[in-house]
């Protein structure tokens, strides 16, 4: 698994982070200087707009960019028609194109640098950005349109925000996602064969290779399974859905308030349950530590555990079963720790 690395220093700034109105003050600028109007004065303002804020620079080099590829955009024969056809004036006489000439030029420049950003400046394939945790970290990122993702133990998420649709797939692991609402782009995430869609809301995917599940805290969110429109269900906040191996949906689960309470909690670091068998209690630790823990009796098993719980302090964990029930730790096997009955 190749982990996502954070470097120190300023990143590039990219598309999804820049404000449209500041894309189209860009826009405007550059006609405006292209159009040689206004000489030293206007070049002024330019500059003091541009150093305002990182984002404006930005910005700008991106129109810059478009138009410098204009060339390779105007042998579109389509795009090269659309442009021809921008520039003819209306029959009319104009006292537009009489009184300022440089307006029509300044009108075919904002129309190759828009259709420039629509090709260009958020294309519908591009790269995937990977984000990945390792055994035992726990990890937020902040996504371009200032939606959330809190990234479990071992988890690989890949992100790729297109014109059409913020599309995420969940490779490994278990994420929370909270969205930022922008029904024009809805956000899916895929997870297997099976998909995830939400416009504002806040969700949780965990992936499995039993049975993965999608668990609603608030909000509304379509699930679909590979089955197509008849296998499509939404999720109202406090219910959950297992997504099949195959790739089918289990049915629609109303969760109790401390399974919602154990939902919540893992985001900070908490592992909250309520008579969980010590089976199931253990794999769950399990995931976050390089000393696994074992159960020497196979009767302690089924036993009943309720509390909360540090998976990142192992040792109070254990503490915690030694006092609370039944159970003696060992510590004598290499690489891992037995659990027998007292």
């Amino acid at each position: 698994m190749h982990l996502h690395e954070d470097t120190d220093g300023p990143k590039p700034m990219n598309s999804g982070a820049i404000p449209p109105e500041v894309r189209t003050a860009a826009q405007q600028w550059f006609v405006r200087l292209q159009s040689a109007q206004g000489g030293d004065a206007q070049r002024d303002a330019f500059e003091r707009w541009r150093d305002a804020d990182p984002a404006h620079a930005a910005a700008y080099r991106a129109v810059e960019s478009v138009w410098q590829r204009s060339a390779a955009m105007v042998q579109d024969p389509a795009l090269s028609d659309v442009l021809h056809r921008a520039r003819r004036l209306p029959p009319e006489p104009s006292l537009l194109r009489s009184a300022f000439p440089a307006l029509a030029t300044a009108a075919c420049l904002m129309l190759a640098v828009g259709i420039g950003y629509r090709l260009w400046w958020m294309p519908e394939q591009v790269p995937a950005v990977a984000h990945a945790t390792a055994l035992g970290e726990q990890r937020t990122v902040q996504l371009d349109d200032g939606s959330t993702v809190v990234l479990d133990t071992q988890s690989e998420l890949q992100v790729r925000y297109g014109r059409r649709e913020r599309g995420l797939v969940l490779q490994q692991g278990q994420a929370d996602f909270q969205v930022q609402a922008d029904p024009r782009r809805p956000f899916v995430v895929r997870v297997g064969d099976a998909t995830v869609t939400a416009t504002g809301t806040q969700f949780q995917v965990r992936l499995a290779e039993d049975a993965s599940a999608v668990t609603l805290l608030e909000g509304e969110v379509v699930v679909a399974g590979r089955g197509g429109e008849g296998d499509r269900v939404t999720l109202q906040a406090g219910e959950r859905i297992a997504i099949l191996s195959g790739g089918g949906l289990g049915p629609r689960e109303r969760l109790a308030e401390t399974d919602l309470a154990s939902a919540r909690g893992w985001t900070e670091g908490t592992l909250v349950v309520r008579e969980w068998p010590l089976a199931r209690l253990l794999a769950e630790m399990n995931r976050y530590t390089e000393s696994p823990l074992r159960l020497a009796d196979p009767g302690l098993a089924g036993l009943e555990i309720s509390g909360s719980f540090k998976p990142s302090d192992q040792q109070s964990f254990l503490l915690s079963l030694e006092y609370g029930w039944p159970i003696e730790v060992d510590r004598s096997v290499p690489d891992e720790i037995v659990l027998r009955r007292k």
